[in-house]
């Protein structure tokens, strides 16, 4: 067994070493990808707000706020893009409202009423 212990010795070793190296390798990777998802889910936050920001001075605070709640359930970027168009190019909140409704499919909620 004696002459066998710096063979066990060795492997032990360098499977600690392999294995804190997966762990740091995997670690990196979930960081990474936690980070890109953070990224993108704060970038989408900020289209949200700067979308109802431009939408407010021209129709109002209550169709911002309108908008801006039907925003909260869309994360595609461009579907978000879209109501920006809308915005420049709807004369009414009301239109902006029913093209929001119309370019943002996951806009219509169960507890949606009628705008």
């Amino acid at each position: 067994i004696s002459w066998r212990e710096p063979w066990i010795r060795h492997g032990m070793e360098q499977g600690l070493r392999q294995g804190r190296e997966q762990g740091r390798e995997q670690g990196r990777e979930q960081g990474l990808r936690q980070g890109v998802e953070r990224g993108l889910r704060q970038g989408l936050d900020e289209e949200r707000v700067l979308l109802r920001r431009q939408a407010e001075p021209r129709f109002g605070a209550d169709t911002a706020e309108r908008l801006f709640t039907l925003l909260l359930r869309e994360s595609d970027p461009q579907r978000l893009a879209a109501v920006g168009v809308a915005i420049v190019r709807c004369e009414t909140g009301d239109d902006l409202l029913q093209q929001a409704r119309r370019d943002l499919p996951n806009a219509h909620g169960p507890n949606d009423r009628a705008m």
